[in-house]
């Protein structure tokens, strides 16, 4: 994984900090964030005092959908929504608690961060998505997909329409089951509007769902493609989004 720590991490050891997991999209890997320039982008940003300050965590998880395998050759709910924070918590001087824990993710990852916050909805406060892959998987889905989508989704979920673990991984159909008094967490969706898969429509369709069975949800579409020239300069709207949203340390600054 990669670890973003915040420009005073080093000195002000007094102080702790929240946390924002970040998920990769699926030609993307640990090394993302670095690559394309965000994570200096967040660091510039924090120190000059532009960005509130928060760590940002990113795993490796190539191909997997973010999600235990249906054969159980790999873990990564389990990975994401326990091993993880407690290493986190453990290693780092992060604040404990879902106020301070956020989940963000592009195409793939965003499918991710709200299947995980779906099936978790007490462990993030906040929960995004970027381009987010927010689509229905059931196995009748999945002849309108990419075939790369395809391929990654059977490898993940099952590849027989008779034994696969695709229902209980649909966002759609997590959603469709849930309804809350109060919001568990807040929820923002962002694409761009020329997006490739027509994710666009797909973050309007899933968000007015959201807020009607209880999540605090909101949808900003802007001009932009399935691609880094987009993503590059809205994955930093997203992080201002959720330090909006976190709690801070009363060392932190707070919005």
């Amino acid at each position: 994984m990669l670890v973003v720590t915040p420009p005073t991490y080093a000195t002000d050891l007094a102080r702790r900090y929240p946390v924002l997991y970040f998920l990769h999209d699926a030609y993307g890997d640990v090394g993302t964030l670095a690559r394309r320039g965000v994570a200096a982008e967040l660091y510039r940003l924090m120190s000059e005092g532009r960005l509130p300050e928060f760590l940002v965590v990113a795993p490796e998880g190539s191909g997997s959908w973010f999600s235990d395998f249906h054969d159980g050759s790999r873990r990564y709910e389990r990975l994401l929504t326990a091993e993880l924070p407690s290493a986190i918590e453990s290693r780092y001087r992060v604040l404990p608690g879902p106020r301070s824990r956020g989940i963000t993710g592009i195409s793939m990852g965003g499918y991710g961060a709200f299947k995980l916050a779906l099936k978790h909805p007490s462990l993030f406060g906040s929960v995004s998505a970027l381009s987010g892959a927010v689509i229905p998987i059931g196995w009748e889905d999945l002849p309108r997909y990419p075939w790369i989508a395809r391929f990654t989704l059977k490898r993940v979920f099952g590849r027989s329409a008779s034994d696969n673990s695709l229902a209980g991984n649909d966002v759609w159909e997590l959603l469709r089951n849930l309804r809350f008094a109060s919001s568990p967490f807040a929820a923002h969706l962002r694409a761009g509007t020329e997006d490739l898969y027509g994710l666009d429509g797909v973050a309007v369709q899933f968000g007015s769902i959201a807020n009607d069975h209880g999540i605090a949800t909101t949808v900003v579409l802007e001009p932009g493609r399935h691609d880094w020239s987009y993503w590059r300069k809205s994955m930093i709207s997203i992080a201002e989004w959720h330090a909006r949203q976190f709690e801070y340390d009363r060392r932190g600054v707070e919005n």
